[in-house]
C-alpha cells in the first residue's frame, strides 16, 4: 500500500515518470511498434480493397514525379541502416510512365497533360529520350502539354521543351551548364596515410582506378569522357532546339554566357530565360494555381483545378485491362545497378539472384523469349560471368536473347550482354568500357609508420591470406597480374567471337574506352539503336511468337521486409537531414558504399567509373 502510494506521490509530480520506470518503459516502446504495425497493415489492406477510382473524364493529366525516372525502383538492402541513415528516396519506374503516357495519346476522357518536373534530376538521358518520345506522341495526338514549375534542371528541361507552354516562378532558374564528369582523387590522401593500392589493371582507358593512382585526370581519360559526352549533349542540345525553335547554336550561347545574359536583362535569372525564348510566362505559385483553374476549370473540392494525378490514372488503367493471356511469354529480366557477388536487392544487381530470375524465366515452357534490360556500368568480374553462363544456359534451351541498354550499359554491363543474339541500345547509352582491373588495398606501411608490424611463418611461399595489415607478395601480386591480363584477353574474345569482329580490332575499341550508342553501333557493338518497346517486339520476331505477354521477374521482397521498409519509410531517419545534406557527409557515404560494392572473390573487377 505505501509503495503504490509512493508511486502515486510520483506520478503527480511527474506524470511521465511511470514510462521511464523499468519494464514500464519497454512496455510503452512495444505498445507503440504495435500500433504502427497495425496502422501499416490496414492502411496497406485499406489501399488493396479500396475501389474509390477517379473519373478521368474532362481531366487535365498531371505528371509530378517526386524523384528520378528509373529502369527499376530500388529495394531497401538493409531496413534498420534506411531507418538510422534516411536512405530512402523516391523513384518513378519508367515502364509505369511510360504506360500512363502511351494511354493518354489515345484516351479521348483526357484534357490535355500538365508536366511538374522539379525534382527528376538523375535521371539517365537513355530514359529521358523515350519519356520525350512518349510526350511527343501525346502531343501529336493533339492534346496540350503544359510544363509548370518553380525552376528546371537539364533533365526536367529536356522534358518541359516538349510542351506547348513553359511556365516558371519569378524567382525560379534554369540549371544549364552542359554534361561534365568529375571525380574526387586520393593519391595524396593515400600516401599521407602510406595505404598500398595495390592497383592492376589492363586497359589504357580504364580510369575506374585513377583515383587511386592520381591526384587528377589523365590525359587519356579526358579524351574517352569528352568523345561521348559531346554526343550525349549534342542530342541533348539538338532535341531542346528543335522544341524551341531555337538554333543548337544559341542554345550553346546561352549555356556559355548565362551570367551575361542574366545582367543584360537587369531583372534576374528567370526574365533572361524569358526574353531568351526558354520558358514562355512567368507565374508565382498563387498565379499558376489560378491559371491552371482558367485552362481547366475547379476541382469538385474547390482547392485546385481539374485534374487527376498520374498515379491515380495508371490506377483507373490497371482497372480497365482486360486481361491478355497467351500460351507465349517475353520475360524481361532488368539488371540495374552495380554488379556485385551473392544476392542483392532490386537496383543493385547480384550475381546469385540475377541469375535466378533468368533460370526461373527460362525454366517456364510458356516463356520463347528473354529481354535483358541492362542499366549499369558493371562490377565484380565473378558475378558478371555467372550470369553471362546463365544467359547462354537459356540459349542452349531455345531461348532467343536480347540485350536492351538504358542509361548504361558498360564493363560489365557490357560483358553480361555480350552473348545475346542481337544487341540493341539507345543512342544516348553509354556502352564499351571494355577492360578490367583488380583493386587489392594494403594497410602494411601505414601500420608500420605508427609502429605495428606484422609477422609469421607459413609452410609455402604464396601468401595469399589477404591479409591487408601485410603487404602483396611478389608471387601473389605475379598471379593476379597473369588473371588481369587472361581477364582482359578473355573479354576482348568473347567480344570478337560474339560480334565477329576481329580480336585486335576489339582490342583497339576495347582498352577500357566507353561510347555513346550510336558510335557503338559504327563500330559493332551493337547492333541496332532502339528502346525496349522495340528490342521486346525483336525478341518476339526471333522467337516467332505473334501474339505475347510481357512480364517482369522480379526478387519480391518478403512481408517481414514490405513491413519493415513500410515502417522506417514513414518513420524518417534518425540522423538529422541537415547532417546527410553536407556536402562532405554525402560524398564520404557515397565512397563507403563504393568500397562495400568491391565485393569480387578475387578482387577483380569490370566497372565504368566514368559511366
Amino acid at each position: 500500500m505505501e509503495e503504490n502510494k509512493t508511486r502515486f506521490q510520483k506520478f503527480k509530480e511527474n506524470p511521465l515518470s511511470w514510462m521511464f520506470n523499468g519494464d514500464l518503459f519497454f512496455l510503452t516502446l512495444n505498445s507503440i511498434f504495435l500500433l504502427m504495425v497495425i496502422f501499416i497493415i490496414i492502411s496497406i489492406f485499406s489501399s488493396i480493397f479500396s475501389n474509390n477510382l477517379v473519373d478521368p473524364e474532362g481531366k487535365a493529366l498531371v505528371i509530378n514525379p517526386s524523384g528520378p525516372i528509373v529502369e527499376q525502383i530500388s529495394g531497401p538492402s538493409d531496413p534498420f541502416q534506411t531507418l538510422l541513415m534516411g536512405e530512402q528516396s523516391s523513384e518513378l519506374y519508367v515502364g509505369d510512365l511510360l504506360e500512363v503516357l502511351e494511354a493518354a495519346s489515345n484516351d479521348k476522357r483526357i484534357k490535355d497533360l500538365v508536366l511538374r518536373l522539379d525534382n527528376i534530376s538523375g535521371t539517365g538521358q537513355a530514359v529521358l529520350y523515350d519519356v520525350g518520345l512518349a510526350l511527343k506522341k501525346v502531343k501529336d495526338s493533339g492534346k496540350r502539354i503544359i510544363a509548370i514549375g518553380d525552376e528546371y534542371s537539364e533533365s526536367g528541361f529536356y522534358l518541359a521543351s516538349f510542351a506547348d507552354e513553359i511556365i516558371m516562378n519569378p524567382e525560379g532558374w534554369i540549371l544549364l551548364d552542359g554534361f561534365g564528369r568529375s571525380k574526387m582523387y586520393y593519391k595524396s590522401f593515400l600516401d599521407k596515410l602510406k595505404i598500398s593500392a595495390n592497383v592492376i589493371r589492363v586497359g589504357t582507358f580504364k580510369s575506374a582506378v585513377e583515383p587511386y593512382l592520381r591526384d587528377d585526370m589523365s590525359d587519356a581519360a579526358k579524351e574517352a569522357n569528352l568523345a561521348y559526352l559531346d554526343i550525349l549533349w549534342s542530342s541533348w542540345v539538338e532535341v531542346v532546339s528543335t522544341n524551341r525553335s531555337l538554333t543548337p547554336e544559341s542554345i550553346q550561347y546561352l549555356v556559355d554566357n548565362t551570367d551575361e545574359l542574366v545582367k543584360k536583362s537587369k531583372k534576374g535569372t528567370a526574365e533572361a530565360f524569358l526574353n531568351y525564348g526558354m520558358i514562355d510566362k512567368l507565374l508565382t505559385r498563387t498565379e499558376q494555381r489560378e491559371y491552371m483553374v482558367e485552362l481547366f476549370g475547379e476541382s469538385e473540392t474547390k482547392e485546385s483545378f481539374n485534374k487527376i494525378s498520374g498515379g491515380s490514372y495508371y490506377q483507373v488503367l490497371q482497372d480497365e485491362k482486360k486481361t491478355k493471356t497467351s500460351d507465349n511469354k517475353i520475360a524481361v529480366v532488368v539488371a540495374r545497378g552495380t554488379i556485385m557477388d551473392g544476392d542483392q536487392p532490386p537496383g543493385t544487381i547480384g550475381g546469385d539472384s540475377t541469375s535466378r530470375l533468368i533460370k526461373d524465366a527460362y525454366e517456364d515452357e510458356e516463356v520463347k523469349a528473354i529481354v535483358l534490360r541492362v542499366d549499369s556500368g558493371g562490377g565484380g568480374v565473378f558475378a558478371s560471368e555467372v550470369i553471362r553462363q546463365e544467359l547462354l544456359k537459356a540459349q542452349e534451351k531455345g531461348i532467343k536473347v536480347i540485350a536492351s541498354m538504358g542509361n548504361v550499359a558498360a564493363s560489365g554491363g557490357y560483358w553480361i550482354s555480350t552473348n545475346a543474339d542481337e544487341i540493341w541500345a539507345s543512342h544516348n547509352t553509354i556502352t564499351g568500357s571494355i577492360g578490367i582491373f583488380g583493386l587489392l588495398p594494403t594497410v602494411d606501411k601505414s601500420l608500420k609508420n605508427i609502429g605495428i608490424n606484422t609477422d609469421g611463418v607459413s609452410t609455402g611461399k604464396l601468401d595469399a591470406g589477404g591479409d591487408p595489415t601485410k603487404g602483396l607478395s611478389p608471387m601473389f601480386k605475379n598471379i593476379i597480374q597473369a588473371e588481369i591480363e587472361h581477364g582482359y584477353d578473355k573479354f576482348i574474345t568473347l567480344v570478337s567471337e560474339s560480334r565477329g569482329i576481329d580480336k585486335k580490332q576489339v582490342d583497339n575499341i576495347a582498352q577500357g574506352r566507353v561510347w555513346a550508342g550510336e558510335t557503338a553501333l559504327e563500330l559493332g557493338l551493337v547492333d541496332k539503336l532502339g528502346n525496349i518497346k522495340d528490342a521486346i517486339n525483336r525478341a518476339a520476331e526471333l522467337a516467332e511468337i505473334d501474339s505475347f505477354v510481357t512480364y517482369y521477374p522480379s526478387e519480391e521482397l518478403n512481408w517481414k521486409q514490405q513491413l519493415l521498409s513500410s515502417i522506417f519509410s514513414i518513420s524518417g531517419g534518425i540522423i538529422p537531414q541537415s547532417v546527410l545534406e553536407n556536402f562532405f557527409v554525402k560524398s564520404s557515404l557515397k565512397t563507403l558504399s563504393e568500397i562495400e560494392s568491391f565485393n569480387d572473390p578475387k578482387g577483380i573487377y569490370l566497372k565504368c567509373e566514368d559511366c
